[in-house]
């Protein structure tokens, strides 16, 4: 995967200033948001009200007279009167969407959480951000800390409040900035408090990013290894500290001979490192770089499929930490022979590991074993259920691509040469799923000193554990309190459990929690006055119980909140781009106009490289549009990007900073790139908007891909490709949305992983579908003749045109007199003060200012029972205190 080892350097020094929101013209920026104003039309100057009459009496009698024409031809219809506003649509929709974290019942709640702090992996030294919001905005929030070695008891957790802590919290966001060394680590939660009531959000975890062997490293080669087992290699590497300079640990040359008949297919193992993310590896052979196209395993092993002579020779690796770039050269060398060996039974070299994937992925079933003649592998599930059309028997294992949960359960292989004995494994396959709440606590109102049990369901895979909190607090800090799981039983329920009750399920692949209320009817004192039942929780908008206020920015949008994009992916592309890829959480959202990419550079100071601002990409990134390439960086620089959401309310809210990402030259990478390339086969249009690319790509390959990029464009234009992302890597087929009608467009695509794409597919042009052909109406005319139908009578729309042109007639004549009444009440000089009220606005457009960058006058008076002042923010991307009065 790497053709040289990566040159030492020193890890990204603590981030000083905090991250800044996009401000126009802010330093350092490549571009600003486009420049918003409000524009204010002209005034003339006063005319007589003997005039205004006139005119508007001359303009409706001319209107009148084309409508009296056409009211035989209008139908009298009420269909407008069932028209449905949008915004009642969406009112109701958002009620069943869900967050990650809280769904369900959590939103029956009335109050969730919006956005909690993501676990994260960092190294010692850099600064991470924390952020927590809730749908409503508490009486107070704040963070607590848990250290990673602390038993979790009452008193291990520290509650941090904004006194000697970076925490900053604007109109409900609350943000927590962390530097990242030893007693940092850990784990962070926000609880939000609402009265007695509290909710805590799913814990954050803090770890750092580093890179060490097993305290035991183990082989099992067995007999067909002429040197000496490996014994028991001892090291004193610790997982809590990375230090800031680069280090190779070297450990003790373990040699491993293995002679191998032609033919035979093996997998050579690295051994087994303990990595915080998961390590890169990287193969060489007799100290040369082995190219990415020999199929490799992810967790650390190379195939070798079908061996010859030229497969002979000595085969070592190493693990490199993707974050800090510590590489781990790890201390195993084996050195194979291929040449004929004595006829015997298939023996193992190694014992196959049980494997676990997600959903959708693909597995490999190992089936280690080599013999002379060479061994053939037969599969069967120990359930008895045959195997899918998506399994693959391969000389080296077995396949199974798009994994489902009923793929999970053990598999047999048996190699047979025909001399016995034959060979048997058995692996396996677990299907991780995240753990999903399937019944949630209920909500409850229990008197006070009797007992009450709750039950929360949740499945994953592994088995999620279930623990509980009561108004933020474990139920294990609570004496009256047991929990065996899924069950939580109170033996004498008393006032303080009144409030919000949460069930939290986690599993290895995530975490997830439920809320709902526990209510409590106090005991009541003889003779005195009734009390309404304890524990309950707000249910009103976002800020709005608080302040009475509405929100800043734009229209209402009722129950809607700022829903955040997600923390970007980042993958190369060359020396000098990158694609960013984002998703956004939830659609329950307020309406999303438009997309900003910003990204700043990491400093270093070894190589004195300055961090710099965060910079914004001058495009506005269409809302469908989840994918964006960043041109004009710079090769072997550190970055982080980051995705912020422009509303239909004008206001903005940025994503989650990605991790920190280093932008490798080709040279660095070793060998070209040798992902395959997708095959465009046809374009399919569907609709006017729509067309449906096909292609092909090979199912098993021995680098998996994470998906692919869609890249379309006009056929007339040569301007910039739009992109689109694939993230779904099995699928052949992706429909493209938005586009214009009767247009041909070009399109190309790309296979991508992490670390870098494919070369681009060749160009195929479709074409959408054309709008329909209205087919021209020729208006009929009527005859004088026709319209007398000879009965001497006069139609009913007659005297109804008549009646309404009467009434129309008698309500410009109240009009005038009216206008003239009022024209006498403000007497002689009300027109000249009018129009000296309005001389202002023509010199610039803005009531109260003065040309060429005089100062503006700061009156609020109210003008006509409206106010006179208004906040205009030019760049809809600015912080609240970039906001400019303009009157």
């Amino acid at each position: 995967m790497f053709g040289t080892s990566i040159e030492d350097r020193l890890s990204e020094t603590m981030a000083t200033h905090k991250a800044g929101r996009v401000t126009e013209g802010s330093e350092g920026c490549h571009g600003t948001a486009p420049h918003r104003r409000h524009y204010f039309r002209r005034r003339p100057a006063a005319i007589s009200m003997a005039s205004h009459c006139s005119l508007l009496l001359a303009a409706l009698v001319v209107i009148s007279c084309p409508l009296l024409a056409v009211v035989k031809a209008m139908p009298h219809s009420s269909h407008h009167s069932s028209v449905s506003l949008p915004g009642a649509e969406s009112s109701s929709s958002s009620s069943s969407g869900s967050s990650s974290s809280n769904s369900g019942s959590t939103k029956s709640l009335g109050v969730y959480m919006i956005r909690s702090p993501e676990s994260t992996t960092a190294p010692a030294g850099d600064e991470v951000l924390f952020e927590c919001e809730l749908n409503l905005i508490p009486e107070r929030l704040e963070w607590r800390f848990r250290p990673q070695d602390a038993a979790g008891s009452r008193d291990d957790y520290v509650y941090l409040n904004r006194n000697g802590h970076n925490v900053t919290t604007i109109e409900g966001n609350s943000k927590l900035h962390v530097y990242v060394n030893s007693k940092t680590i850990g784990e962070y939660q926000c609880v939000a408090w609402f009265g007695a009531s509290v909710i805590a959000s799913i814990p954050a975890r803090l770890t750092l990013a580093s890179i060490s062997l097993e305290s035991s490293i183990s082989s099992n080669y067995g007999s067909l290894r002429s040197s000496s087992s490996l014994s028991d290699t001892p090291h004193n590497a610790r997982t809590d500290r990375v230090p800031s300079v680069m280090r190779r640990v070297m450990s003790p040359i373990q040699q491993q001979h293995l002679k191998i008949s032609p033919g035979n297919s093996i997998i050579i193992k690295c051994g087994e490192v303990v990595s915080n993310p998961p390590a890169i590896w990287s193969y060489y052979k007799d100290e040369m770089a082995i190219p990415t196209n020999v199929p490799q395993l992810p967790t650390g092993g190379l195939i070798l499929s079908q061996i010859t002579p030229q497969d002979s020779g000595t085969y070592r690796c190493s693990a490199i930490n993707s974050i800090t770039g510590n590489e781990l050269k790890m201390p195993q060398k084996t050195t194979i022979l291929v040449e004929s060996t004595p006829r015997s039974p298939p023996k193992a070299i190694y014992k196959p590991q049980n494997v676990s994937v997600t959903p959708g992925a693909t597995a490999l079933l190992e089936c280690p074993g080599v013999a002379l003649p060479i061994p053939r592998a037969s599969w069967f599930r120990r359930d008895g259920q045959s195997l899918t059309d998506r399994s693959q028997v391969l000389p080296y294992g077995l396949q199974i691509t798009d994994v489902t949960s009923d793929d999970q359960g053990e598999y047999v292989c048996r190699l047979e040469n025909g001399i016995e004995p034959s060979l048997i494994h058995t692996v396996k396959l677990t299907v991780l799923e995240a753990p999903k709440i399937i019944e949630p606590p209920r909500s409850t109102l229990t008197n006070e000193s009797e007992s009450l049990e709750l039950e929360c369901i949740a499945k994953g895979s592994p088995t999620p554990d279930i623990y509980w909190m009561i108004n933020g607090d474990y139920t294990k800090w609570d004496r009256l309190i047991k929990s065996n799981g899924s069950k939580l039983f109170i033996k004498a329920v008393e006032k303080k459990h009144a409030g919000i009750v949460q069930c939290f399920a986690k599993n290895e692949v995530g975490e997830v929690s439920e809320s709902n209320l526990l209510q409590v009817n106090p005991k009541q004192i003889p003779g005195g006055v009734e009390t309404a039942p304890l524990g309950s929780v707000p249910t009103g908008p976002k800020g709005n119980e608080h302040n009475g206020k509405r929100p800043k920015g734009g229209k209402k949008h009722k129950h809607l909140v700022m829903i955040p994009p997600s923390r970007p992916n980042i993958t190369r592309l060359s020396d000098e781009s990158v694609m960013v890829r984002w998703s956004v959480p939830s659609s329950d959202g307020l309406p999303i106009r438009f997309f900003k990419v910003q990204y700043r550079m990491i400093g270093d100071p070894s190589r004195n490289i300055a961090r710099t601002q965060w910079m914004t990409e001058n495009d506005d990134i269409s809302p469908f549009t989840r994918s964006y390439e960043v041109n004009g960086l710079k090769s072997d620089h550190f970055y982080r990007f980051r995705i912020v959401a422009v509303y239909s309310n004008n206001d903005n809210k940025e994503g989650a900073a990605s991790g920190k990402f280093h932008l490798q030259r080709g040279s660095q990478l070793g060998p070209k790139n040798h992902l395959l390339a997708p095959t465009l086969t046809r374009t399919e249009s569907v609709s006017q908007h729509a067309i449906v690319l096909h292609w092909q790509f090979p199912q098993h390959l021995p680098q998996p891909i994470d998906g692919f990029y869609v890249y379309y464009r006009p056929a007339t234009t040569a301007g910039e490709y739009s992109k689109a992302t694939v993230d779904t890597p099995t699928a052949r087929h992706f429909k493209i949305d938005h586009l214009e009608p009767g247009t041909s467009y070009e399109f190309k695509l790309q296979s991508f992983t992490a670390a870098a794409a494919s070369d681009f597919s060749s160009i195929w042009t479709g074409k959408t579908l054309k709008p329909p052909t209205v087919t021209p109406v020729n208006p009929s005319v009527n005859s004088a003749s026709e319209v007398n139908d000879g009965t001497g009578e006069v139609p009913n729309y007659v005297y109804m045109g008549v009646g309404g042109f009467v009434l129309i007639l008698g309500g410009i004549v109240l009009l005038c007199c009216c206008c003239v009444a009022c024209r006498k009440k403000r007497g002689p000089g009300a027109d000249e003060t009018d129009a000296k009220s309005h001389i202002q606005v023509e010199q610039n457009g803005f009531p109260g200012a003065v040309s060429n960058g005089g100062p503006r006058s700061h009156h609020h008076k109210s003008r006509n029972g409206i106010s006179a002042r208004m906040n205009i923010t030019p760049n809809p991307l600015a912080q609240d205190g970039d906001k400019i009065p303009l009157c």
